[in-house]
């Protein structure tokens, strides 16, 4: 494991003690469950901008994101992403990626 430090403002520092003490875990614990919540979240978020450029499958970011399908397609339905242009080789690629 890796070690950083970085600086943050004090609000920010009384916000990671609330999560501290609601936790009931100490700081370290608290900076790496936020961060993995975070990237978790930017992952998803940059996934879905790739499917509505077209620069990547649905099925491709499913496994990327560690989502099935189905859940990539629902986020992109509730986030109102028009990826209308799916295309029959889009289809066939989602299909291939199944096997």
């Amino acid at each position: 494991m890796t070690s950083i430090s970085v600086r943050i403002d004090d609000s920010l520092l009384d916000d990671l003690e609330n999560v501290e003490r609601k936790y009931h875990i100490d700081r370290s614990e608290a900076i790496r469950r936020l961060l993995n919540k975070s990237m978790r979240e930017w992952k998803i978020e940059n996934a879905l901008e790739d499917i509505k450029s077209h620069k990547k499958s649905v099925g491709k970011i499913a496994k990327e994101c560690n989502l099935d399908k189905w859940e990539i397609l629902t986020l992109l339905k509730e986030k109102n992403i028009d990826w209308n242009e799916y295309t029959k080789e889009d289809l066939e690629k989602d299909l291939s990626e199944l096997k």
